[in-house]
């Protein structure tokens, strides 16, 4: 599951806006333990010209622990290449009977200084004073300039656009979280309108976000890690080399999993973690020589080099692989992982597979199949992490007793599918389908000679509630989502 949720460690709304007497501005007021977020700028109520001075404004302070997302970098929880993660900055809409602007954009800028949440709560009549607020970032620390200090630069800010108002906002600020990670110190956010509108003579007002105290759970603001953690083994879906496909295409990887006692182990003694991979023919064992491949870089032999998996930046122990290309169209193929040769080699694993030739069609098919998932529990703890083995087949298959008594049905491998999880009572979409290369296709499913499978973190999930999960593939060109729906409870947490 390439998907984790950072939830902000403090938030505030801070004003300029004048108090209910028209005269006094509320620029002492503290909002920080309002469940609310809010931003506006209104022109016009006193009767004074309409400037910049003039404006009120309320802006939004928002911070999320980066200390974190390096900790899970270091531990291996996230990528260690960041630049395969995209960070996405989540907000959502919170509902209120006030107007709300349309057809408008938002700035995002990186705060230059450090600030205090606070614990006022009075979004209405600015009565709650403390720190941080419009004028002061912290006791005796004022914002320089007023209403939150901010970087400028490259890749120090973004815009955010609402065409109805009403939207929730995700906006990739992927070069902002780098920075953080990089040297830049963690401030947070600032949501400001636009200068221009500061400037002008329209009145915005009002939108509002939930913030971290909301008590709708999946409302909160996030910091969302997003990235593919596929695993693509072609044990059960390799083919053969043809001119049909591009060079890419012909490449195959093959995995062997050196499992110990129940954990991954790398084996001991090897020379750069770095196996031989030949491949015989043969009816039940492998006989003969071996046979011809291309490796990754295009060159022919009768050997290619496996080494350990590199995923996203870090190498995962115990998990060999192996890429190349084969023309050999015999029914069965063993593969032979060794060191050495002569008197000294040592054979480790061999392993076999069906390969599979690669056709052209005068049409195309509309293929329609049925999904289950083989292993999923009707209930699930907050915090496990099942992984769920998904087995698909093509709904117009049609065995007889025979093939029924003597077949094992083998499930088909979707190269191309993605999940997404709901909350049953409402259908609220949680894990939405991380297709597209600027989701990173967060939630592509892996698969292995088994079929199709994928890690469900369940941290991320409210306890109490039913959720569903769907599938979708793509096919032909486009993302076709099924029917099916598998559902699960996250259990409550223990008192």
């Amino acid at each position: 599951m390439g998907i984790k949720k950072y939830y902000s460690n403090k938030d505030n709304t801070i004003v300029n806006a004048f108090k209910a007497d028209l005269t006094t501005r509320g620029t002492g007021s503290n909002m920080g333990a309002a469940d609310i977020l809010e931003t506006f700028v209104i022109h016009g109520q006193t009767s004074a010209s309409i400037n910049a001075t003039n404006a009120e404004q309320s802006r939004i302070i928002i911070q999320f622990p980066i200390d974190s997302i390096q900790s899970d970098i270091d531990n291996a929880i996230l990528p260690a290449d960041t630049g395969s993660i995209k960070f996405h900055l989540n907000l959502y809409n919170a509902p209120h009977g006030s107007t709300t602007p349309e057809d408008f954009t938002l700035d995002l800028k990186m705060l230059s200084q450090s600030w205090n949440e606070g614990r006022g709560l009075d979004m209405d009549n600015y009565s709650d004073l403390g720190f941080s607020n419009w004028i002061f970032a912290s006791s005796g620390e004022q914002w320089s300039p007023q209403g939150g200090s901010f970087l400028s630069g490259v890749n120090t800010s973004a815009s955010l656009s609402f065409e109805t108002g009403l939207e929730n906002i995700s906006v990739d600020v992927s070069e902002q979280v780098y920075k953080w990670l990089d040297t830049t110190d963690n401030y947070g956010f600032l949501v400001k309108f636009p200068d221009s509108a500061v400037s002008g003579s329209d009145s915005l007002f009002t939108k509002k976000f939930f913030g971290r105290t909301s008590e709708f759970f999946f409302y909160r603001p996030t910091l969302e890690a997003r990235w593919d953690d596929a695993r693509k083994d072609n044990r059960g879906n390799f083919y053969l080399s043809s001119s049909i496909a591009p060079a890419a295409d012909n490449l195959n990887t093959l995995f062997l999993y050196n499992v110990i006692r129940g954990q991954l182990t790398n084996i001991p003694g090897l020379v750069n973690n770095k196996l031989n991979v030949e491949i015989y023919s043969g009816s039940s064992e492998p006989v003969g020589s071996p046979l011809s491949v291309v490796d990754s870089n295009g060159s022919s032999g009768t050997s290619v080099t496996a080494g350990l998996l590199i995923e996203n930046g870090n190498t995962i122990s115990g998990v060999y692989t192996a890429s190349f290309a084969s023309t050999s169209s015999l029914e069965t193929v063993f593969d032979v992982w060794h060191t050495g040769s002569g008197g000294s080699r040592i054979e480790f694993y061999t392993g076999s597979y069906e390969p599979l030739p690669l056709e052209t069609s005068d049409l195309l098919y509309d293929t329609v199949y049925l999904t289950n998932i083989t292993n999923l529990d009707s209930s699930y703890s907050k915090g496990q992490k099942p992984r769920l083995r998904v087995f698909v087949r093509d709904k117009d298959w049609s065995p007889n007793i025979f093939t029924v008594a003597s077949t094992t049905v083998k499930t088909t491998i979707i190269e191309d599918a993605y999940y997404s999880v709901l909350r049953s009572i409402d259908n609220l979409e949680i894990i939405p389908f991380g297709t597209g290369s600027s989701n990173n296709n967060f939630t592509r499913l892996s698969y292995d000679v088994s079929g199709n499978y994928f890690e469900l973190d369940t941290s991320c999930l409210e306890p109490g509630y039913m959720y569903g999960i769907k599938f979708a593939y793509y096919l032909q060109g486009e993302y076709q989502e099924q029917p099916e729906v598998f559902n699960f409870k996250i259990e409550e947490d223990d008192v």
